[in-house]
């Protein structure tokens, strides 16, 4: 294993950019040398509140860039300037951990990638709930076969957002949040992916999508969208976070931390429960960040895979799109889609 300690900045000195923080000086091969925000006193508030008073505080991303300690940059800003960041970063040498969505329009994915691609760095996405303990427990088990083969998956991102959420003032904007499937519920349409195989081609989408209620003007996009796989992305549902995980397989079911496995339980007569850390919480602070940024590490030091990685998330990614043009049209949307 190298001994080598990379040199970590983040760009976007916002909510989620503290737990980057806190995972980078908690890793013990990175350390935090660089914060960039729109404001100088965001980013100092950010380094110094994980003890990285030295580190190098700046608005200018190029002044980041330059910095010969440099290693790796996490992309913290809202997604409309994740493409441009990103591309800047790759061109120059530095590894990536990139916030998501990866950008709000398919061109600009694509464009990322062929950045990614040319350089040669490495990419991680923060689709962070890959490193949740009770979802890579479920990974684990369909893996192992517990429950034969997955013949329905089925995950739900449902989190009514309210202005007291960090996110909520550009989250509902399609300049900046995009849709609801973009702002938020990737991460449902990633965990079903991860669950039914990363290789396992999608051909056809279909997806519908519903108005705001109506006590709410705020939202510029729909804020409900069922992907038909399933996914269901509700952003403002009247109840307390959820993230739904259901597979039905062969030979038994999953649903979140529940198991009904007869291979593993024979005489099972009742829902078999694991006790885990659930994915119940959008706050970041609930988030685990930290198996990120350590599996970035090992992945620049080490050569070892780390997903998902610009080329996976992509796939995600191009299911979203596919998702919010097949709603808005009414039609179902072959894919690959065009490059």
């Amino acid at each position: 294993m190298s001994e080598i300690i990379l040199g970590a900045a983040i760009f976007g000195a916002g909510w989620v950019a503290g737990e980057h923080a806190k995972a980078y000086q908690k890793c013990k091969r990175t350390r935090l040398v660089a914060v960039g925000s729109r404001k100088l006193e965001s980013a100092r508030a950010c380094a110094e509140k994980v003890g990285a008073s030295d580190a190098l505080i700046t608005t200018d991303f190029e002044e980041i860039l330059q910095h010969p300690g440099v290693d790796v940059i996490s992309i913290c800003t809202p997604p409309d300037l994740h493409a441009d960041l990103a591309i800047r970063a790759a061109k120059a040498g530095k590894h990536l951990c990139i916030e998501k969505p990866l950008a709000l329009d398919w061109d600009s994915c694509l464009a990322m990638q062929s950045a990614v691609r040319e350089s040669g760095v490495k990419s991680v996405v923060s689709f962070v709930l890959h490193w949740n303990p009770s979802l890579v427990t479920t990974k684990n088990l369909v893996e192992r076969g517990a429950i034969g083969t997955p013949s329905y998956i089925e995950v739900d991102y449902w989190h009514g957002q309210q202005k007291w959420y960090p996110q909520y003032a550009w989250g509902l904007t399609k300049a900046q949040g995009g849709s609801s499937l973009l702002s938020a519920g990737c991460h449902a349409v990633d965990a079903l992916r991860w669950f039914a195989g990363n290789d396992n081609a999608v051909v056809e989408v279909s997806a519908m999508q519903a108005p705001h209620r109506g006590d709410n003007p705020d939202w510029e996009f729909p804020p409900t969208t069922v992907l038909i796989c399933k996914v269901a992305s509700i952003l403002d549902c009247v109840m307390p976070y959820q993230f739904n995980v259901d597979i039905i397989g062969t030979k038994g079911t999953l649903r979140d931390n529940q198991v009904w496995s007869p291979e593993l339980f024979p005489g099972q007569t009742d829902w078999a429960t694991i006790p885990t850390v659930l994915p119940n919480s959008g706050d970041v602070t609930h988030h685990p960040f930290d198996g990120q940024i350590q599996a970035l590490a090992a992945a620049i030091l080490d050569g070892a895979s780390c997903l998902p990685d610009l080329d996976d998330a992509i796939k995600t990614h191009e299911l979203i799109f596919a998702a919010d043009q097949s709603a808005a049209t009414g039609q179902p949307v072959k894919l690959p889609l065009e490059t």
